[in-house]
């Protein structure tokens, strides 16, 4: 699991950005200044590092300028996140070699798709999707027959749909769900992964991983709002200090 140190003097944000980056599936260690971040770094070291510019005791860009210039933690990507929508001082943060520089309030989104970048792009990879909890209700049809079943996971790519007898690897299916406030889908898809009952059925229950192969612009928006309201709900029923956005 990738390790994240995030940074901000606002303990409240802070919450908030780990409770969200823990739904990413990344392991999380928060800090309340720059120096925290660079004791942290020094002990247990990280895959990323996303810092808040303006901090006490050592504010973010100070912190970054100390990660760059240290051998031993160059390579750290740092994704940097502030108030101050200021070209110039995006423009001081990247000439100091920041990853990206991203403005409050964060859109999960964007936030999720520079840390995709900062992982995968460099090695020519697949970004991995927004994936989220789904327990809903589906309809799948194979081969004239139609199965009511239930779903653990939804991404915008796809979907883990829970069947004690999983159809096989390669089985062309067609998938039509409800979404709620986001209204009906139906898509056509194949099954990439089939888990039997047997083994570690706790972790992941009996099933397959349907991976989307026509999906119309309107379903495709559709999953990616219902995904950002799923991923977003704790934090935006929980505060409205202006620090996310959908």
């Amino acid at each position: 699991m990738k390790k994240i140190i995030i940074a901000d003097d606002n303990r409240t944000f802070l919450m908030y950005l780990g409770l969200l980056l823990k739904r990413f599936e990344f392991n999380v260690m928060p800090a309340e200044s720059g120096l925290e971040v660079l004791r942290l770094l020094k002990l247990t070291g990280a895959d990323l590092v996303i810092l808040d510019v303006h901090m006490k005791v050592m504010d973010g860009f100070t912190a970054l300028r100390h990660i760059k210039e240290d051998k031993q933690t160059t390579h750290i990507p740092i994704i940097m996140v502030s108030h101050d929508a200021n070209v110039e001082m995006a423009d001081k943060c990247k000439d100091l070699g920041c990853f990206d520089y991203l403005t409050k309030p964060l859109k999960i989104n964007k936030l999720h798709d520079s840390i995709q970048r900062c992982f995968f792009a460099h090695k020519g990879t697949s970004r991995r999707f927004l994936r989220v909890p789904f327990n809903n209700k589906v309809v799948l049809a194979h081969r004239g027959n139609d199965y009511s079943l239930y779903t653990e996971t939804l991404s915008e790519g796809g979907m883990y749909v829970i069947k004690e007898d999983p159809l096989p690897a390669g089985s062309e299916v067609e998938v039509r769900c409800d979404l709620g406030e986001r209204g009906e889908i139906r898509a056509k898809g194949n099954v990439i992964y089939t888990k039997k009952l047997f083994g570690d059925f706790l972790t992941l229950p009996p099933g397959m991983a349907i991976r989307f192969q026509e999906l119309s612009e309107k379903d495709a928006v559709a999953i990616k709002l219902c995904i950002e309201d799923l991923m977003a709900k704790a934090i935006f029923d929980n505060q409205d200090n202006g620090y996310f956005e959908r």
